[in-house]
């Protein structure tokens, strides 16, 4: 399937499936009473939809047992992060997450300045301010600021995320894309469910609330988002794939408001949308 190996193919997958991710999930868990058991549902719906995606893509593996040890590190972090982010999804609107999202680039960033010894660039800072500026732009609401508990978990979920980018640089590429979306999923699903001791009773209990359809569904589009990102990434260079990921955010936002009828904060969510894709573009130049 040589489509497949287009990068414009594998950006539009994303954006579609991000978005589509963002409203199915929302719909789904509306009955959510375990945040936990939640986030290992999704994951290993994921996982399972990776699975069935594995002979699309050449089989490969490392032969150097660091990178094991790498993604170890890295997908305990992800647990945290995706535990983080599910509960984020479920109190902020998709738009507003999509904005959110993009703060774990300025994160990267400081970590390059402060850890990699990297040059500082001016672009590159003024990009970073526009995005952080952008994302105290959509907090604002009625005169003052209103940053709730959402906002904060999605902030140190970012953060992370990044830490785990800084450790994890190119460790999808020794991979079969698939493969490795069924271990950044399935590992943090494992933790989350020895942390927690989560039983297989508690998570049929769980899923007894949801609406099945739409949550396979997101399941599904979790996975291609996944699996997307990273090919589109390998395929293009960044500075082209990550500002056209960050066109989530306006997407979302119309999706929102033609779907919903939701005008409050609109004109908002265009501007910080723009600022961010504009700082995305600085970012990467």
């Amino acid at each position: 399937m040589k489509f497949l190996d287009m990068w414009e193919v594998q950006v539009g997958i994303y954006l579609v499936s991000a978005c589509l991710f963002a409203r199915t999930f929302k719909a789904s868990n509306r009955n959510m009473k375990d945040a936990n058991s939640l986030t290992i549902l999704l994951e290993l719906t994921t996982a399972f939809f990776a699975i069935l995606l594995i002979p699309l893509f050449p089989i490969k593996f490392p032969s150097d047992i660091k990178i094991y040890l790498t993604l170890l590190i890295t997908t305990v972090i992800y647990a945290v992060t995706d535990r983080l982010n599910t509960e984020a999804r479920f109190g902020l609107k998709p738009s507003t997450f999509s904005m959110l999202k993009q703060l774990s680039t300025v994160f990267m960033i400081i970590f390059g300045l402060t850890f990699l010894k990297e040059a500082v660039v001016p672009l590159k800072i003024v990009g970073a301010i526009l995005i952080i500026f952008a994302n105290i732009l959509i907090s604002y609401d009625k005169g003052k600021f209103e940053i709730n508990k959402y906002f904060v978990m999605s902030f140190i979920s970012n953060f992370l995320f990044a830490v785990a980018m800084l450790i994890n640089v190119n460790i999808s590429d020794y991979f079969n894309i698939a493969m490795y979306t069924v271990m950044t999923v399935s590992l943090p699903a494992l933790f989350i469910a020895l942390f927690k001791r989560i039983k297989i009773r508690d998570l049929k209990q769980e899923f007894k609330l949801y609406k099945k359809k739409e949550f396979i569904l997101a399941g599904f589009t979790w996975c291609l988002m996944l699996i997307s990102s990273v090919r589109a990434y390998q395929l293009k260079s960044v500075t082209v794939v990550a500002p056209l990921f960050a066109l989530t955010s306006i997407i979302n936002a119309f999706v929102e408001l033609i779907i919903d009828k939701d005008r409050k904060g609109f004109l908002i969510k265009m501007i910080a949308g723009a600022l961010i894709i504009i700082g995305v573009i600085l970012i990467k130049l």
